[in-house]
C-alpha cells in the first residue's frame, strides 16, 4: 500500500460525549510533561501543564532533604517573589512550613489545601513576629514571610521521593478565590500518572544530590561558600553553558533585568566580574581538586 493511499484512512477517535474536553486537556498536559521529564526545564514544563488544568497566579517548588530545604524555585505569573524573599525562606522560615513538618513525619503523597493542613493539631506554628516573619491569622498558614504576597490561597502537591527527600509543589491564587473540589477534579484523571512522572524526575535529582554527581553545582557552592540562592545558581549554570541573558530570560519567563540582577549578585558572591573569569576559576578548582565534571556536558537543553 502506497503512502498516498493512507490519506483517506479515518483516524479513530472517541465521540465527544465519551471523551469530554476536560479529559483531552488532561491527556495533552500529561503527554507534554512526559516528553519533558528528562529536560533541565522540567519544573517549568510541570507548572505549564498544571496551569492548563488549574488556574493560579504563582507557583513554588521546594525539595526537602532530612531537616533542610536544599532547593527552592518560583514560577511567577503577574506576581514576582524577590530573590531576597526566597533566600529568607530557604535559610530560615521554611522550617515553619506545614509541608516541611509533614515531610519530617513521613506523610502520605497527595494534594492538600493549606487552609486545612495548617489547622492540624500536630503541626507547630511560629508564636512571635521577627524581622523576617510576621504572625498574621488572616493568612491561611498563620504567618507571612517578609516580602511575600499577602492573602494567597494555597494548594499543595506533596510527593515523597525517597526516605530522605520530599518535593512540595505549591500553587497560589490571589484574593478570596480559593481552590475547590472542582479544581482537583480537573487533575484527577491524570493524578496517578502525574505523580509517577514527578516521582521519576525527582528520584533522579535526589540521587544526583546524594552521589554528588552534579559537580558544577558543588563547585559553584564551594566558590561561593554556599551563599548562592537557588535562582542565582540556576542562572549561573546557564551562563557557564554559554546561554545568553536574553535566552535565559525567555527560558525562565522573567525579565532581562531580573536575569542581570541575579547575575550581578552571583558574580559578587563568587568574587568574579565576568563569565570568562568564572570559567577560569572553575577550571583551576577542577585541576586542583580533580573534579570530574565537563562544562560542556551541563549545557541545558534549549526549548523551541
Amino acid at each position: 500500500m502506497s503512502s498516498s493511499s493512507l490519506d483517506n484512512v479515518t483516524l479513530l477517535t472517541a465521540p465527544q460525549k465519551v471523551r469530554p474536553a476536560t479529559t483531552r486537556r488532561s491527556d495533552d498536559a500529561l503527554a507534554r510533561l512526559i516528553l519533558a521529564s528528562d529536560q533541565p526545564e522540567f519544573e517549568r514544563h510541570l507548572i505549564e501543564a498544571l496551569q492548563g488544568l488549574i488556574s493560579f497566579e504563582l507557583a513554588m517548588i521546594s525539595l526537602y532533604r532530612d531537616n533542610a530545604l536544599v532547593e527552592v524555585s518560583s514560577e511567577s505569573m503577574p506576581h514576582q517573589i524577590e530573590a531576597n524573599v526566597l533566600d529568607s525562606y530557604l535559610k530560615h522560615t521554611f522550617q515553619h512550613s506545614p509541608v516541611f513538618q509533614m515531610h519530617r513525619q513521613k506523610f502520605r503523597n497527595g494534594f492538600y489545601l493549606m487552609e486545612d493542613l495548617a489547622r492540624h493539631p500536630k503541626l507547630r506554628r511560629p508564636s512571635a513576629t521577627t524581622e523576617i516573619l510576621e504572625i498574621d491569622d488572616r493568612e491561611e498558614v498563620g504567618y507571612l514571610t517578609a516580602g511575600w504576597p499577602k492573602r494567597l490561597k494555597e494548594l499543595d502537591i506533596a510527593l515523597r521521593v525517597s526516605e530522605r527527600h520530599t518535593v512540595q509543589i505549591a500553587l497560589y491564587r490571589t484574593g478570596t478565590r480559593g481552590f475547590t473540589e472542582r479544581d482537583l477534579a480537573m487533575v484527577e484523571p491524570i493524578q496517578t500518572s502525574l505523580m509517577a512522572v514527578c516521582q521519576r524526575h525527582w528520584e533522579k535529582r535526589a540521587r544526583r544530590l546524594e552521589e554528588g554527581e552534579d559537580s558544577i553545582d558543588g563547585a559553584l557552592k564551594r566558590l561561593g561558600g554556599g551563599s548562592l540562592s537557588a535562582r542565582e545558581l540556576q542562572i549561573t549554570k546557564f551562563l557557564i553553558a554559554g546561554v545568553s541573558e536574553k535566552d535565559i530570560a525567555d527560558l525562565l519567563q522573567v525579565g532581562a533585568e531580573t536575569v542581570k540582577t541575579y547575575r550581578k549578585r552571583a558574580y559578587q558572591k563568587l568574587s568574579v566580574s565576568s563569565r570568562v573569569e568564572l570559567l577560569v576559576k572553575l577550571l583551576e578548582l577542577r585541576k586542583g581538586n580533580a573534579l570530574a565534571f565537563d562544562i560542556a556536558d551541563d549545557r541545558p537543553a534549549r526549548t523551541a
